[in-house]
């Protein structure tokens, strides 16, 4: 694996740990500029799961520079800032900054250093390899993604028990992977799809929605339900697409 690839994932793994329930942290995260109107690549979005503006939303940039951050590098992420709609940004580095770089970033960007030594005892034990859409590439030299899990948390709803599962992002293609801790069973959902796990009372899906971010624009979201036999509909994860 390229080491700047492990630094990237080292440091979304640190994110995902930080990060309340309320939150959902996406490596190498794909959004379309609202000012560009291209895809732009963020090595992590922390971005809320139910709220539809973006005001909490934050993006991470890990620059694993042998050389200090400079002004041109804080420049140059306020940009992408500002086209991925996003307030506040995070640079993580492993050699520190220069002066004007501090400066320039003032309250909106924070620069974060995390030395190379860090990742001695880093191991990715806890990262499961996609078996979602990767496992579908026939590309040469194709990287097949992991998968991030968020934290594991209960889900009730009727006259159900309350059942614990997780939800994780691959770092690749981005699909929801699904942990059903009540009947074990794993698995990947594209963008609009569905599955009905082993449990006998949920039935999950995904479903790209629309949503104003203000009186103006519209942007779109990708998110995971799970419907419960009791006809109850909740809403577990969000993936925004700008």
């Amino acid at each position: 694996m390229k080491d700047w690839r492990l630094y990237e994932r080292f440091v979304a793994g640190l994110m995902a740990d930080s990060a309340s329930d309320d939150l959902t942290v996406i490596p190498n995260a794909k959004l379309i500029g609202c000012i560009s109107g291209v895809e732009r690549q963020i090595d992590v979005l922390v971005d809320a799961k139910w709220d539809e503006n973006t005001k909490r939303r934050v993006i991470v940039d890990a620059k694993r520079y042998k050389k200090k951050i400079d002004i041109k590098d804080i420049e140059t992420f306020e940009g992408m800032m500002k086209d991925c709609r996003s307030e506040y940004g995070v640079i993580v580095c492993p050699n520190g900054y220069t002066p004007a770089a501090k400066r320039r970033a003032q309250d909106a960007i924070t620069i974060r250093l995390i030395p190379l030594s860090e990742l001695d005892d880093f191991s990715l034990d806890t990262w499961e390899f996609c078996i979602g859409k990767c496992t579908e590439s026939k590309r040469k030299n194709f990287q097949h993604g992991l998968v991030l899990y968020d934290s594991a948390y209960g889900l009730a709803g009727g006259d159900l028990p309350l059942s614990v599962m997780a939800v994780g992002k691959c770092d690749v293609c981005n699909e929801f992977h699904i942990w059903c801790w009540v009947c074990g069973q794993k698995f990947a959902l594209k963008n609009e799809d569905d599955f009905k796990c082993n449990c006998d009372d949920r039935f999950w899906l995904t479903a790209i929605e629309e949503e104003v971010e203000n009186l103006n624009e519209e942007v779109k979201s990708v998110y995971l339900m799970v419907i419960l036999s009791s006809g109850i509909v909740i809403h577990v994860d969000r993936r925004k697409l700008q």
